[in-house]
């Protein structure tokens, strides 16, 4: 008899693949931010229809942002944050050191 796998013993075997933690990691942020869309229209008892009225968009719009089409404004994401009641953050990474990529960069090359 087999034994079934859990979403997170998959993830844990794919996470060790250094090439897939790289990708994943990269888009990790990007769909926590989607789920917390989700997460408050769904507490809210919004419907994609509903909440696309609020911010002046259809509805396939909301669709595609909550699916990961990433084809959209910064001003459209914060109409959507606002009609959510949700605060846009941006901080530095738990594992952020103080000098950012680019400028340490910048700095080794002698610039």
């Amino acid at each position: 008899m087999r034994k079934e796998t859990s979403f997170e013993e998959f993830k844990a075997e794919l996470m060790k693949d250094p090439e897939f933690r790289k990708e994943y990691e990269t888009l990790e942020p990007q769909y926590a931010m989607i789920g917390a869309l989700i997460s408050r229209r769904n507490e809210l008892k919004l419907s994609q229809t509903q909440l696309a009225r609020m911010v002046g968009m259809q509805q396939p719009a909301i669709s595609r942002l909550e699916g990961g089409g990433f084809n959209t404004t910064v001003a459209t994401l914060f109409k959507v944050a606002d009609a959510l009641d949700l605060e846009v953050q941006f901080k530095p990474k738990a594992s952020c050191k103080k000098t950012p990529r680019n400028k340490a960069k910048t700095v080794a090359k002698g610039g």
